[in-house]
């Protein structure tokens, strides 16, 4: 006989922004960090193996792979960029998803 059994995780994905009060010679005007988490004080790492960030390719080591909590990425910018991201779960299937990095706020009124 096989059983199966339905797991739901909920993850939390998003990017904090600050503009640098100087520039750096490199041309950077933001520190940035881009995070996967789970929502409020959930604790997901008995679900997530490892969670590759693909930053872009002008970022040295571009990909960068994170085994254990926090699984965030902290970088300096000067540009939004399309980032790819994959949590590798387990036992679960993989998930992949990408995350618009933008320095813009909106306001909603």
């Amino acid at each position: 006989l096989s059983s199966s059994c339905t797991v739901q995780v909920k993850l939390e994905l998003g990017h904090r922004a600050q503009l640098r009060k100087k520039v750096t010679s490199e041309g950077f005007t933001h520190d940035w960090m881009v995070f996967v988490r789970g929502p409020e004080t959930g604790n997901i790492q008995h679900f997530v193996e490892r969670v590759v960030f693909r930053l872009h390719e002008s970022f040295p080591k571009p990909k960068r792979v994170c085994k254990e909590p926090p699984y965030k990425v902290e970088e300096s910018g000067y540009a939004g960029f399309l980032m790819p991201i994959e949590c590798k779960a387990t036992p679960i299937a993989d998930i992949t998803t990408s995350h618009l990095m933008s320095f813009h706020s909106v306001l909603l009124s």
